[in-house]
């Protein structure tokens, strides 16, 4: 479970910061005919104003652009929040903002910046269909759009200049142009009905349920929803209109143990499709055991002192710390100019090595809906560069062999395999989507305590340690402490791991499970992680610095 705490949730009330959104196969048929765009008054205005800037964006003595892009994205959200069982703040709202991509030069050397920084211009737009508005929008963000590249083309020029290493590939990918029309997605939240039920689980402490003897201090929770309509056309041909949807509940309390340390819990549920969230069961159970554990932290006692051995990994915190530490790593983000790397981050020269052990394949497949009966939040079929999305094998035995690009190309990697991915209105940048961690020959959960036990045994420990949740940046929620002679497990609280890392995952993992845990990640966009429990043979566990701060002075009203 994922904490969300008090600062994040008040700040997500008290700004407009556009929400995340996370792509889905909605229902329906799509199109490939560049008849049914003009059946579609978005896209049409797109196309009518695509078509004249093609045409007559140039200004006198410098160059015409050989590629222009646009993109608008069509947003609505609603956020409902709720704090001690009473509704406190509920919002919708609609926004339609585009993206104009302008480049001059060719594909070779354009007017992409020197240093990978964002492309083109922004500009909000008209949220009716009226032609007229959504073509002035256009104008005025190809406008801008034109007159950053120019610039930023002779500043290119500058650049490389001033560099001996050459680029190591193109700017620019070429592409075959695509048509997908396809269906829009529509809110279908029972929205009283989740505020009801996130009201009633935050009211289930002071009702009796995971009672204990530590009052609970917060208790809060939220349901939203994130609907998108995104359109995409540009010069080369390619026409795109996808509709993708998100919807979430989350209920997060927080206390503090005796000696003021505070600890958090969080329950969330989340989906493409709203009927595929938790039925009203499954989500009080869910809310219960985060109460009951926020109890059992407060009484349980603090990481004892300093540890050097095997952890066990539960598949809920194994896909955190693949989500940290493999999938940025796998993103082809170019390297500045001047620089000789194939990209930047931990694998920028792993290329062809070993970066996991040699039974592990990883793949990412976009076009990947479900696992496991679950809907999965990173998929999609064509990427927000407008290119059709692919599976790839990123790690084969081992061995780093691939890697998810968009249409900025990397050496040895000229053309995008279709993970470009664009927050709302921005910039598309290559990511994972739904990164699969496949181990060969997984073993039981019994297997996998038993090697826990072994080694700690062969090792001279009295005690080992299995992590079955993280926290914020990877800090332990709920920790275990394991008696080696009897396979006891004690819950401890105040741990912190000082040295997982790239090189944990290349020669530090002894074995993994055969569960494999889905892990569906909020964010813009969005990203899911399939893994499996993992066995690392060497951590460092050590009392986390923290300041504790006072008890309440009195208890909170009955």
């Amino acid at each position: 479970m994922k904490n969300l705490t008090r600062e994040t949730l008040l700040a997500a009330i008290l700004t407009l910061a556009i929400p995340a959104v996370v792509p889905n196969f909605a229902a329906g048929q799509v199109s490939t005919s560049a008849a049914d765009a003009q059946k579609d008054p978005v896209l049409k205005a797109m196309l009518e104003e695509l078509d004249r800037s093609s045409r007559q964006l140039q200004l006198q003595n410098l160059q015409k652009p050989f590629f222009i892009q646009y993109a608008l994205d069509d947003l609505d959200t609603y956020d409902a929040y709720v704090f001690y069982g009473a509704l406190s703040v509920q919002r919708e709202q609609r926004r339609r903002v585009v993206r104009v991509i302008v480049r001059v030069g060719d594909y070779k050397t354009d007017s992409s910046p020197a240093n990978q920084g964002d492309e083109g211009a922004l500009q909000i737009a008209a949220v009716d269909d009226d032609p007229a508005a959504l073509r002035f929008a256009l104008w005025a963000a190809t406008d801008l759009a034109y007159k950053s590249a120019l610039n930023g083309y002779t500043q290119k020029q500058a650049a490389l200049k001033a560099v001996q290493t050459p680029p190591g590939a193109d700017d620019f990918s070429r592409e075959k142009p695509v048509i997908s029309i396809g269906p829009l997605a529509a809110f279908n939240l029972d929205r009283k009905l989740w505020i009801d039920r996130v009201a009633a689980a935050t009211t289930l402490d002071s009702a009796g349920a995971g009672a204990g003897t530590v009052p609970i201090e917060e208790l809060h929770g939220g349901v939203s929803a994130r609907v998108l309509k995104r359109y995409l056309v540009n010069t080369e041909g390619t026409i795109v209109r996808k509709g993708t949807s998100e919807y979430s509940a989350v209920v997060s309390a927080a206390t503090q143990a005796s000696d003021g340390m505070r600890l958090e819990r969080a329950y969330s549920t989340s989906a493409p499709v709203a009927n595929q969230l938790d039925s009203a069961d499954k989500f009080r159970a869910g809310v219960m055991g985060i109460l009951s554990s926020l109890h059992d932290l407060a009484s349980a006692p603090v990481v004892p002192g300093e540890y050097h051995g095997p952890v066990l990994f539960s598949g809920d915190a194994s896909s955190d710390i693949f989500a940290r530490l493999l999938a940025p790593s796998v993103a082809a983000l170019r390297p500045d100019l001047g620089i000789a790397e194939r990209t930047r981050g931990p694998y920028s020269s792993g290329y062809q090595t070993r970066v996991l052990p040699e039974f592990f394949t990883v793949v990412d497949d976009p076009t990947q809906a479900t696992f496991d009966g679950k809907g999965l939040l990173g998929s999609y079929a064509i990427d927000d560069d407008g290119v059709p999305a692919s599976d790839v094998t990123l790690i084969d035995q081992g061995k780093l062999v691939n890697y998810v690009i968009g249409r900025q190309p990397v050496r040895d990697f000229p053309a995008s395999n279709g993970h470009g991915r664009a927050s709302a209105g921005g910039f598309a940048r290559p990511g994972a989507a739904v990164l699969h961690v496949e181990p060969k020959n997984p073993v039981s959960s019994e297997a996998l305590n038993q090697k826990l036990l072994a080694m700690g045994k062969d090792q001279g420990l009295s005690a080992v340690y299995a992590v079955d949740t993280f926290g914020p940046n990877l800090t332990p929620g709920l920790l275990y402490k394991v008696e080696v002679a009897t396979g006891k497990r004690e819950l401890v609280r105040g741990g912190a791991l000082s040295d997982l890392d790239q090189r944990s995952l290349r020669s530090g993992i002894r074995a993994a499970g055969d569960q494999t845990d889905v892990h569906n990640i909020f964010g813009d966009p969005a990203t899911t992680i399939l893994a499996p429990p993992l066995l690392i043979d060497d951590i460092t566990i050590k009392r986390a610095e923290q300041r504790n701060d006072k008890l309440p002075y009195y208890p909170p009203p009955d």
